[in-house]
């Protein structure tokens, strides 16, 4: 079974219950999946995640054999905890055209080309407000990242001449 993890964490269930992974991945017959697999054995929940995106939880119908998947699961997680430092790359193409999607992707390096006084971190608050902000009938553009630039953070001029 060839399996495409995109993303493993661990977490705890409260402050005394049992720990469990949960993993996204892709399964190239079923589409994008979630994992929850549970340290003791044979205990794995899987189920599609557009179905549970429609609010689909139905027995049989967005319910998979944990069984089936529990091997790859534990053994991602097993290299995963091998390797704690590593992230695993999600390839965000590959999942947009599994959903027939297509997204356009703005950095840091796009706003610091128009403006390259900024920050790391002022360059991602301006790609930040421009997601939350832009009109969707103009879209983001280099202008559009310019004028939001310009407007969180003033333009800090260069003139070292002093005015009478």
């Amino acid at each position: 079974m060839k399996l495409h993890i995109e993303n493993i964490q661990h977490h705890r269930n409260g402050i005394c219950g049992a720990p469990f992974h949960v993993l996204i991945f892709g399964d190239p017959d079923e589409g994008r999946m979630l994992g929850i697999v549970f340290g003791q054995e044979y205990h794995v929940a899987v189920f599609n995640l557009d179905k549970l995106a429609a609010g689909n939880i139905a027995f049989g119908v967005n319910s998979w054999r944990g069984d089936r998947y529990e091997p790859h699961l534990r053994n991602a997680i097993g290299v995963a905890n091998e390797h704690p430092n590593e992230h695993h790359q999600l390839d965000i193409h590959a999942v947009l055209a599994e959903r027939r999607q297509i997204a356009v992707i703005w950095s840091i390096e796009d706003v610091q080309e128009v403006r390259p006084d900024l920050t790391d971190d002022q360059a991602w608050a301006v790609l930040q407000t421009v997601e939350r902000r832009h009109d969707a009938n103009i879209g983001v553009s280099w202008d559009v990242l310019q004028c939001q630039a310009d407007l969180l953070f003033d333009t800090i001029s260069t003139d070292t001449e002093e005015q009478p």
